[in-house]
């Protein structure tokens, strides 16, 4: 802990801005505009992929690190100020790989962290991995669990009773190739349950929400036929993690969900990726789903080549934000790629986002001050992988 401790003066100046060139004047409006555009990270690869937001526009961070001391990679949580200046970076893990994949607040306002672990595993395999750490970036609990084989980090939601709801893949227990797993953890990080959901291929939780009225929405994909065909799987739980309902659907090629949000009416709103449905390659596909199950919406936004969604957050006027990325469009071999749709999933703007080689969308939440930011990855403007941080504002 020292060391990283001593460390953390070094990555404070890290931050760089993307850009300070004057904005080009555009014919047409743009809905929303970029407040800001940062990066930062070390000599080695650095990825956000899950934001939360805090009190005040503040948000906090989880991602992959291998920079600034981590053994092999580490978790890492930043907070980060309205401003995008860091207030604290706090790294977890051991002496062998550690992911962050997800990240949450409990109902006493602190943050919780999904990922996977190497470093505590007692077989040379990934368990899942979930700590609890407090406003001020001090960790207050640590737990894991898994199995002989892999699991793999998928989504975690606050639950009423101060404890906590996980979702993602295992290897180890269950019948498949790879099996959906859900456990409930106390508020101190007692796995109080745990039990798998699949068949005789894959089955996988990629992304967990709570909707308003305090139900659990799960996302991910569930293949059905050869490899390289599955289906879209949607399923409401209860805070426990007991199903209440599943949705499966898809067309003859990969189709799956990456992330989830909830919306005003108890439903969700789903994001992912589809080679069905006419796509030529692979497109962005994003969907509203009621409280029950029921469809509202299915939209499918793509071009020649690769669009795909990996997160979804709303927006303050009841539309939605999705971000992911794209090999058509941009001036880069592959950009951050974002949209933004009214309450009805019609697109009302996009744009992509990066420079010449990489860049990702990987996270997206709306802040209190009614913003949204974006984080991801980028290997445009250093030699390794940064962390990518976007703050947009309607106009």
């Amino acid at each position: 802990m020292f060391r990283k401790s001593m460390l953390m003066t070094a990555l404070l100046g890290t931050f760089v801005n993307v850009y300070a060139a004057a904005p080009v004047k555009k014919a047409k409006k743009e809905v929303y505009v970029d407040v800001w555009q940062k990066i930062y990270g070390g000599k080695e690869d650095d990825i956000a992929y899950g934001i939360v937001a805090l009190e005040n526009g503040e948000s906090a961070i989880v991602g992959t690190c291998k920079s600034y001391g981590a053994q092999r990679s580490d978790i890492c949580i930043t907070r980060m100020d309205a401003n995008g200046e860091m207030k604290w970076r706090l790294w977890l893990g051991g002496k062998k790989k550690d992911e962050g994949k997800a990240i949450a607040r409990t109902a006493d306002g602190n943050i919780i962290v999904l990922g996977r672990t190497k470093s505590f595993s007692k077989a040379y395999a990934y368990d899942l991995y979930v700590a609890k750490v407090s406003l001020d970036g001090k960790k207050m609990w640590e737990t894991t669990f898994g199995g002989d084989r892999d699991e793999y980090a998928g989504g975690i939601a606050g639950t009423d009773d101060g404890g906590m709801l996980v979702v993602g893949a295992t290897e180890s227990y269950g019948d498949g190739d790879k099996d959906i797993y859900i456990a409930k953890l106390s508020k101190n990080g007692k796995l109080l349950n745990a039990h798998t959901m699949g068949g005789k291929k894959d089955d996988v939780a990629t992304a967990l929400t709570r909707t308003r009225d305090g139900k659990m929405v799960m996302v991910g994909y569930r293949e059905v036929a050869r490899a390289g065909d599955s289906d879209f799987l949607i399923m409401q739980l209860d805070q426990n993690g007991k199903m209440r309902w599943r949705k499966q659907f898809g067309g003859d090629y990969e189709d799956m969900l990456n992330g989830v949000t909830p919306t005003i009416d108890n439903g969700i709103v789903a994001i992912g990726s589809t080679r069905s449905y006419g796509s030529s390659q692979s497109d962005l596909t994003v969907m509203k789903i009621d409280a029950k199950g029921k469809t509202i919406w299915h939209k499918i936004y793509g071009f020649k080549y690769y669009e795909y969604g990996n997160a979804v957050a709303t927006t303050a006027d009841g539309g939605f934000m999705l971000v992911g990325g794209t090999n058509t469009l941009g001036k880069g071999n592959h950009s951050l790629y974002a949209l933004a749709l009214n309450r009805q999933g019609e697109l009302i703007w996009s744009h992509v986002f990066g420079g010449e080689r990489k860049d990702v969308g990987h996270g997206v939440a709306r802040m209190s001050d009614k913003s949204m930011i974006i984080v991801g990855e980028t290997e445009s403007f250093r030699l390794a992988k940064d962390f990518y941080i976007i703050k947009l504002k309607k106009q």
